[in-house]
């Protein structure tokens, strides 16, 4: 038995220490303060097995509107997260490519929503981002000042998400478990959203691809894919 299989044997043992029938749960009480000196187990590292991490991929270099879709899952479902960033293996001298994900954490299984939510959206922005290209900008000619105006639109696509998103309120005793979770990953690195050298005219013409992506916005869905109670969760967002 490791160390996180003697954990899940006192969480049981624990619950059957609430048990009425007072010897069993003076002999369950004992088994897991016999199972903790074992392994070296302290009560924060039983508290904390209740926290697990949901792992989404993104771009090495992050867009600023794939930032606010991040936002909009941990504010809909009551989590955390952060970025990860890590590189492949090494294969004899070439080392492997940089690589980079969201990581949601918080109690299970609020993080493995948040992961699928992020997962749904992210394809229809990316459709709705494709469509856009290929129809309103298909006469923009040079690469970065139609990489801006489609950034511009899918910044105003998750402006109307964020808004119609219901925060997910969570518990004190939540935050403190969830802050002791943040205080063990011991986060110094922020990462800065990419940013585009476009031409002013390009800018300008931002104001109303930003309209264009917000009015978009309002066709987001997700309850097609998730429970009632699950969706609720993303209030406005109904097919």
């Amino acid at each position: 038995m490791n160390k996180d299989q003697a954990i899940e044997k006192i969480k049981k043992c624990l619950r059957l220490a609430k048990s009425a029938n007072e010897n069993e749960a003076a002999q369950a009480f004992k088994h897991a303060q016999a199972l903790m000196r074992e392994f070296g187990v302290t009560d924060i590292d039983v508290e904390m097995s209740e926290i697990i991490e949901a792992s989404v991929k993104i771009p090495v270099a992050i867009p600023k509107w794939q930032f606010i879709l991040f936002e909009i899952c941990e504010r809909a479902f009551g989590v955390d997260g952060y970025i990860y960033r890590s590189r492949g293996a090494v294969i004899g001298n070439v080392t492997g490519h940089q690589m980079a994900h969201f990581r949601f954490y918080g109690m299970s299984p609020k993080p493995e929503l948040a992961a699928y939510a992020y997962e749904v959206l992210l394809r229809q922005l990316r459709a709705a981002r494709r469509e856009y290209i290929a129809t309103k900008l298909k006469r923009v000619k040079l690469a970065k000042n139609k990489t801006y105006r489609a950034d511009e639109f899918c910044l105003g696509w998750v402006a109307t998400v964020y808004r119609k998103v219901e925060k997910f309120a969570v518990g004190d005793e939540e935050q403190q478990k969830i802050g002791i979770y943040r205080n063990r990953l011991n986060l110094t690195r922020t990462s800065k959203p990419r940013t585009i050298n476009a031409s002013s005219s390009a800018k300008r013409a931002g104001y109303d691809d930003y309209a264009e992506g917000y009015d978009k916005g309002k066709d987001a869905q997700l309850n097609h894919a998730m429970s009632g109670a699950e969706s609720k969760r993303l209030g406005g967002i109904q097919p």
